[in-house]
């Protein structure tokens, strides 16, 4: 039996099957990325799309405000689309597989590209099935874009029969279970029980020692209020879902919470009672207001996460990874004892923690019975693998550096050690304790001070056992300027360039001749990179990805004190920059960036004119 192919996508079905998913309002312009990615090349036209989808030139027709939040819980609007697209984190949960490099893997679409394209870096082939010709041909571009010749695409037209024999796959994975049926079966109606049987073709394709990653819709969540469930056969709840499971044949099963939402998340709970991955609430210690104080009731009412499981059943998705065995570890597990075989962590670690942050890479955080922890980043694309790495060197020139002093260097992370483990490269370092420095968002005016006046502190012993006079020259200059430049070139549009041009012209005279004292830099030193003690002493000091051991002076106090404004505004740093000195007209461009530096001289002046704990500490950065 032969099927046609087109564009690389086999038609599996009857020759006269349509597209039953439908057109939407998406489909010309997808089409149409697709082809300009065949004409001119993916990236080129991976830029193109996502200056449209960020500059607001893409827009959704008119809709009610309840049916655009009912878009953003789907993740149905461009924003979504551009991530399914370019950001592999929407295959955060694989770590929680037991994914090889020489399994052979099912995925069911709908997808843009992303997850099965970061599924064939780690597998030896994957399969794409979907209802859609123009998705199916884009991810077949984007693959080609990153060399990756091990995917096969088909476009079927029934969601309950997969085009597989018997026992032929090691892992399949359906990350949206309802967007499946309503990509492959558009309109059609499906019976109450199409998720069951959906199961039950999944454990049919799986070889022995197999498993499935399955999410959907939680049939018991708040999204049921929105109207964001639309096929109802396709949703469980957390036990639904473990019964029907076990009814499709699988031996074992384990329900996951990706949160916030299954299409879109940073971290994942495991909703097992005795399991040890619980929620963590630092990443929603924002600045916010309204944010603050409730995540102030949640530290006091969710003491041993007694809150946390009651709020379980509300959660806007749920996932699972369901086993054809018994006992078959994930990849986090395997990699986890390899470690403790080769003496690089304690025997008997266990994953406490798993976030999926926006960097590109799954932190993983495991503590062992005698209470020693250790973090590992384990990087989904090869810019997060260079993130990684440099993040690692640094925490290896910072432990050796003995002009150091030791108490000081007792608050980084220890580097373990670093390789591939089954060819997914990992990171791995001691885990330091303490308390987020986001806490401080919610906390008083006194403490909050205090927090802010011990972390410059601690920078500037830092700055003082580290500097040294240097001649800015021509190449110095391209080192400590220059690859951020570009890189504000490739990101912001052609207006504010302008902008940028003046600014490097500024610091070229500003900057070109000097001698001044470089040293320990930071690149991000603020409340999220930072762990607290008691007195709301500084007990660590994390993430190291932009560290620089011959760094300009003042730019890190600069981040830290400016957080003070910020609590006031509510702006994040970034957008309080970018409003301030990108936004401008090109034609003042000049004007802006003069000004900019004259205000950043005032603000650094004024400062060192209070009284206090500013005063005496900027001497440190003078040459």
């Amino acid at each position: 039996l032969r099927y046609p192919r087109r564009d690389g996508v086999y038609l599996l079905g009857p020759p006269f099957a349509v597209n039953a998913g439908g057109r939407t309002f998406a489909t010309d312009r997808m089409r149409r990325l697709a082809a300009d990615a065949h004409a001119v090349g993916w990236d080129a036209a991976r830029q193109r799309f996502a200056a449209e989808v960020l500059s607001g030139t893409l827009r959704a027709p008119e809709q009610s405000r309840w049916a655009r939040l009912r878009a953003k819980l789907a993740g149905t609007t461009w924003e979504d689309t551009l991530q399914d697209l370019v950001d592999p984190t929407r295959a955060g949960w694989k770590f929680l597989l037991n994914l090889r490099s020489t399994d052979w893997v099912l995925f069911l679409g709908p997808s843009w590209g992303a997850a099965p394209v970061s599924l064939a870096r780690s597998a030896a082939h994957v399969v794409v099935l979907d209802g859609n010709v123009e998705r199916l041909r884009l991810v077949s571009e984007q693959a080609a874009a990153a060399g990756l010749d091990n995917l096969t695409f088909a476009r079927v037209v029934d969601p309950l029969r997969l085009p597989l024999p018997d026992g032929s796959v090691n892992l399949v994975v359906a990350p949206a279970i309802v967007e499946w049926f309503m990509a492959v079966a558009g309109e059609r109606v499906l019976s109450a029980a199409c998720g069951r049987e959906l199961l039950c073709e999944l454990r049919r394709v799986l070889a022995p020692r197999g498993q499935a990653y399955v999410a959907t819709d939680n049939r018991t969540g708040l999204t049921r209020l929105l109207g964001a469930r639309r096929v109802s056969g396709a949703s469980f709840s957390a036990r639904g879902l473990r019964e029907a499971a076990s009814a499709a044949g699988f031996r074992a099963s384990r329900v996951l919470a990706p949160i916030p939402f299954h299409h879109k998340f940073h971290q994942v709970l495991e909703l097992e009672p005795s399991s040890p991955v619980r929620l963590s609430a630092d990443p929603y210690r924002t600045r916010g207001r309204l944010v603050r104080p409730l995540v102030k009731a949640w530290d006091v009412l969710n003491r041993n996460g007694a809150l946390e499981r009651r709020l379980h059943p509300l959660l806007p998705g749920i996932g699972a990874v369901l086993s054809t065995e018994a006992e078959v570890p994930s990849l986090a597990e395997r990699l986890l004892a390899h470690l403790a075989a080769d003496g690089h962590v304690a025997p008997g670690c266990r994953l406490t923690r798993y976030f999926v942050r926006a960097k590109g890479a799954a932190v993983l955080v495991a503590n062992a019975p005698d209470g020693d922890g250790v973090i590992i980043r384990l990087p989904f694309d090869v810019a997060a693998e260079g993130a990684c790495a440099a993040h690692h060197q640094a925490l290896e020139t910072l432990v050796s550096d003995l002009r150091i002093p030791e108490e000081l260097r007792r608050l980084f992370p220890a580097p373990y050690g670093r390789g591939s483990f089954e060819g997914q490269p990992f990171f791995a370092e001691s885990a330091v304790t303490g308390e987020a420095g986001r806490v401080y968002y919610s906390r008083g005016t006194r403490r909050y001070d205090r927090a802010i006046v011990n972390a410059a502190e601690v920078l500037c012993r830092l700055r003082r056992s580290t500097e040294e006079l240097v001649q800015v020259d021509g190449d110095e200059f391209a080192r400590l300027c220059g690859r951020w430049l570009e890189e504000l070139r490739g990101i912001v549009g052609r207006e504010p360039r302008g902008a940028l041009d003046a600014i490097e012209r500024r610091l070229e005279q500003t900057l070109l001749g000097r001698r001044l004292p470089l040293g320990w830099h930071h690149g991000d030193y603020d409340f999220a990179n930072l762990l607290y003690g008691p007195r709301d002493a500084v007990t660590g000091i994390l993430d190291f990805e932009v560290f620089d051991a011959r760094g300009l002076p003042l730019i890190d106090l600069m981040v830290l004190v400016a957080r003070r404004p910020i609590r006031r505004t509510g702006f994040a740093f970034g957008t309080l920059f970018a409003r301030s000195i990108l936004a401008r007209n090109p034609r003042h461009s000049r004007s802006a960036a003069g000004s900019t530096t004259c205000d950043c001289a005032a603000t650094a002046g004024s400062s060192a004119r209070r009284p206090g704990w500013i005063r005496t500490s900027t001497r440190w950065w003078r040459p």
